[in-house]
């Protein structure tokens, strides 16, 4: 059977396989590897690739496509908001009470109005929140970064670099701490050990309940 897979090549030293969330395979290899050795990393680990793939922890399906109309859900820290659109020609998304609101005219934007919304939002509040739990932790970052992730929710680096996927601002506030957490316990330890589980554990008691919801409910984040 054939196995598909994304190659994503950058300046790193050696050769990643990874099956993501939404069951996509991304093989993230060095500028100068050969098509062939990216293969033949494929192919030796190609019973555990269709393993990953058979989870039933990943996402069965992508996300709806939004369509931008007059009552339609948005998710924002874990609460859905209703859509409004309105007569102004106001060239961005408002949280006006319990609604959204955007205009009719910019809906072949929506797309892009939201994410900026989001973004500027989840930028706006992960960051004072991210000091405070590096400090109740007793860790020290070099950098936050919250953007357009397109595999992951979060990442962390040896040196300390904290990167966040913006789509998490719209899930449970809960969430967003645990997968802090999860990031900030990564510079104590970089493996997901025991030690790694109970760090996450003093700091988010609640962090397995967290979890199941981003299993259950994190493709509903992915449009």
């Amino acid at each position: 059977m054939t196995l598909k897979y994304e190659v994503v090549r950058s300046a790193r030293k050696s050769i990643q396989i990874t099956v993501e969330r939404d069951r996509k395979v991304v093989v993230r290899a060095p500028k100068q590897a050969s098509e062939n050795s990216v293969l033949a990393a494929v192919e030796s680990k190609r019973y555990w690739i269709w393993q990953k793939l058979r989870d039933p922890h990943k996402y069965p399906d992508p996300a709806p496509r939004k369509e931008y109309v007059t009552g339609e859900t948005f998710l924002f820290l874990g609460q859905h908001y209703g859509l409004t659109l309105t007569h102004d020609a106001s060239g961005e998304v408002k949280l006006c009470g319990k609604n959204f609101q955007m205009a009719v005219s910019d809906r072949t934007s929506g797309d892009t109005l939201f994410r900026n919304w989001y973004l500027a939002e989840a930028r706006r509040r992960m960051g004072p929140r991210i000091a405070s739990l590096a400090t109740e932790m007793g860790v020290d970052f070099s950098r936050i970064w919250v953007r357009d992730l397109r595999y992951r929710w979060g990442s962390c680096t040896p040196r300390g670099t904290l990167s966040f996927n913006w789509r998490i601002i719209q899930a449970p506030m809960i969430v967003v701490d645990y997968l802090i957490v999860h990031e900030l316990a990564h510079v104590l330890e970089p493996n997901h050990s025991q030690d790694f589980w109970n760090i996450v554990a003093v700091h988010v008691p609640s962090w397995q309940k967290a979890r199941n919801w981003l299993k259950l409910h994190g493709a509903q984040l992915e449009w």
